[in-house]
């Protein structure tokens, strides 16, 4: 039976990890390759490697590095059960684990290992992207589910007062309003750099009114209240110029 998982693993290798004789050299793309021998110096130090694992190679291009390994005999699942205590023990966070499992640390990226079977030979594939703490925290706010509670807001634009009950979507450093009517929307992503801030507000009359995407706003956000100020403009009539604004929307938290 074949089984893929993705998973990012890291704590102290065993000394029973077979390392098989090999060179290092280079690709024709400028990486570095090496097969077996001793795991390079850019592979991390702290990675899981489990017992009866045979390291085949490794290489790096660019941003991404690979490994390879293999296992004479075992069972997928065990393996996989491994792998995962390994690697949260020294810091990787699960991110996801239905068939394809994610994991990421800081400082050293997404990681990724699929594990299969086939004519009877395990095998381990490791991909590690280094990627930017800042994108991993992006990518950690893709796997944080949504808490949804009640809530209100109250919008001023020109100096007309407008409010309206709606729900309020929390997601870490991503929060959003949205009213029932749809009336009044304010969103407040933190999790992004630039923080992106968007609000919209539409008048008994049918007039929207919104925010430009460049425009400069202030904003606070946390769950039990967000609010932003600044200029709308007219959705439509460019001609009209713009007009003040200021949103607050209360969380039932």
């Amino acid at each position: 039976m074949g089984l893929s998982l993705f998973v990012a693993a890291c704590g102290g290798g065993s000394d029973d990890v077979g390392l098989g004789g090999g060179d290092g050299g280079g690709d024709d793309n400028g990486g570095e390759i090496s097969l077996g021998g001793d795991i390079p110096d850019y592979f991390p130090s702290d990675f899981y490697l489990p017992e009866g694992m045979t390291v085949k190679g490794v290489s790096r291009s660019g941003e991404a590095i690979s490994l390879t390994g293999t296992f004479e005999s075992g069972d997928i699942e065990a393996i996989q059960a491994d792998m995962i205590a390994g690697l949260q023990a020294a810091g990787y966070e699960l991110l996801s684990n239905d068939q394809l499992a994610a994991f990421v640390k800081n400082g050293v990226g997404r990681v990724r290992v699929r594990t299969s079977e086939f004519l009877g030979e395990l095998t381990v594939s490791v991909d590690i992207d280094t990627w930017t703490d800042q994108q991993l925290d992006e990518l950690r706010a893709l796997f944080v589910e949504d808490t949804i509670v009640s809530g209100r807001a109250t919008a001023v634009v020109g100096g007309e007062t407008y409010e309206a009950e709606g729900e309020c979507r929390l997601n870490g450093a991503n929060r959003s309003f949205y009213a029932d009517d749809v009336t009044i929307t304010l969103q407040i992503d933190e999790t992004r750099d630039p923080t992106v801030v968007y609000a919209d507000v539409t008048t008994p009359d049918g007039i929207v009114f919104l925010t430009e995407y460049d425009a400069d706003l202030s904003y606070e956000s946390a769950d039990s209240q967000l609010s932003a100020s600044g200029d709308m403009v007219e959705n439509y009539n460019e001609a009209a110029g713009t007009v003040s604004f200021s949103i607050t929307a209360t969380c039932d938290v």
